[in-house]
């Protein structure tokens, strides 16, 4: 059982299960926006889009992540991410993420790619910012 100030929070992608603890505090790319999440949120449904997860702890301390897509449900309590591909903050690299945007933006797509061009460049534009921020904060 969830303290009365936390919930739980599972953040899984296809492949592994990356966070099973208790938060205080989630704020989330949605599909149309960052929504933040508390305990005692009304349940929801809802699709995730591209970029930074942030997670608070009971305990003060705090973790990013960049999302991939996917989608979030709340229910009872717990909150579950279910996400495209996730990672943590401290694990992007600024070179790589600049250089992915790079080739993103500079590729000349046939209109059947297009989708998936604006997708690359958009991750690697989440990447980079987030890199940059992790690195501001020393982790």
């Amino acid at each position: 059982m969830a303290a009365p100030n936390a919930f739980r929070c599972r953040l899984v992608t296809p492949t592994e299960s990356v966070l099973d603890q208790e938060v205080k505090y989630i704020s989330f790319p949605a599909w149309d926006g960052q929504k933040g999440v508390m305990p005692g949120m009304s349940p929801f449904l809802t699709q995730m889009g591209v970029g930074s997860l942030r997670v608070d702890f009971p305990t003060g301390a705090s973790r990013w992540y960049l999302l991939d897509g996917g989608f979030a449900q709340m229910d009872s309590q717990a909150l579950t991410l279910l996400a495209n591909r996730a990672w943590p903050a401290e694990n992007l690299d600024e070179t790589l993420a600049a250089k992915q945007l790079a080739e993103a933006t500079s590729a000349k797509p046939i209109s059947e790619d297009r989708a998936a061009v604006d997708h690359a460049a958009e991750l690697a534009r989440a990447a980079l910012g987030m890199a940059r921020a992790a690195a501001e904060r020393g982790i």
